[in-house]
């Protein structure tokens, strides 16, 4: 994917094909398509926002679609020995990477969850020019000062109303609205919480409890080798939801009393304050996993 074109690879056929990135190009990239008789699965890559015509379009059209993680397929293509990089390359090395390994093709995506992704993601930007503000403003005096404060009124009022925004969508939308129920059913977890755990994480209720934790990145994974045993340790994930879940991890360690005692075993038991934190995370994403799994087996 790139700003003004895609480049499209059939396997086992080995067929590319460049298309426009824009209405009349992708009309010709599902036109394309509709000459196979049957397609297994669509693989795409996250491109900061590129792709996301290519992808409303091919969700609308009721095709398989799977997004995968960039880095996983550019390690794929140096295990491959494919160290050579070009639009018509990676194009081939995302099919081939579809084809080896196991990828869940995404579930549809409604046009209220959709914007309530984007308002996630600048609820993330507007906070993250609020911090870089807050810095700049201890560093300065005088007018300058002055100019920071006055945008950071804007930052804040505009965030603000991104919440706002985010209410309104799921008051827009039935369906979304009740989804976000379940996770704020949780003490420790809020509206904007429970937006970002919808908007970033579509998976929860599909995944068993183990998987569910390694995609967050709250599971402890083995460093073994030999007769040496490594210390446990959580890597990988998705850092925006951990950063979410540990937030309501600090609220519901004080406000509920199940996870209070929880953390409070475990800190007897010799863990780290920081081990025991993790550990209230992840039975909360199991809690939420289950939770959410049980309203999508009700509404089927």
């Amino acid at each position: 994917m790139s700003k003004s074109s895609f480049d499209v690879c059939i396997l086992p056929e080995g067929q590319c094909r460049s298309f426009a990135n824009n209405s009349e190009g992708i009309a010709d990239f599902l036109a394309f398509l509709d000459s196979y008789n049957q397609i297994e699965r669509l693989i795409l890559e996250p491109t900061g926002g590129y792709e996301r015509m290519v992808e409303t379009a091919l969700q609308a059209s009721g095709l398989p679609l799977a997004k995968v993680n960039a880095g996983q397929v550019r390690q794929f293509a140096r295990a491959c020995g494919q160290l050579a990089k070009t639009d018509r390359v990676d194009a081939f090395i995302l099919a081939d990477y579809g084809r080896r390994m196991p990828i869940r093709p995404q579930a549809p995506v409604s046009a209220g969850s959709r914007s309530l992704k984007q308002l996630v993601q600048r609820y993330r930007q507007l906070s993250h020019m609020i911090v870089q503000e807050k810095n700049r403003k201890e560093k300065l005096v005088g007018k300058v000062k002055i100019w920071i404060e006055e945008t950071l009124q804007f930052l804040q009022t505009q965030r603000e109303n991104v919440v706002k925004d985010m209410e309104h969508c799921l008051s827009a939308d039935c369906q979304l609205a009740r989804k976000a129920e379940v996770p704020m059913s949780v003490k420790g977890i809020g509206l904007k919480t429970a937006c970002f755990l919808l908007a970033g994480l579509p998976e929860l209720g599909v995944l068993n409890k183990g998987q569910i934790a390694k995609l967050i990145g709250v599971a402890p994974l083995n460093r073994d080798s030999g007769q040496m045993r490594g210390k446990r340790m959580i890597a990988g994930g998705r850092r925006p939801i951990r950063n979410a879940l540990y937030l309501a991890a600090l609220s519901a360690i004080r406000f509920d009393p199940t996870m209070k005692a929880f953390y409070e075993k475990l800190k007897s038991n010799g863990k780290p304050g920081k081990v025991a934190l993790v550990a209230v995370m992840r039975k909360m994403a199991i809690i939420l996993n289950a939770k959410m799994r049980d309203h999508l087996d009700q509404n089927h």
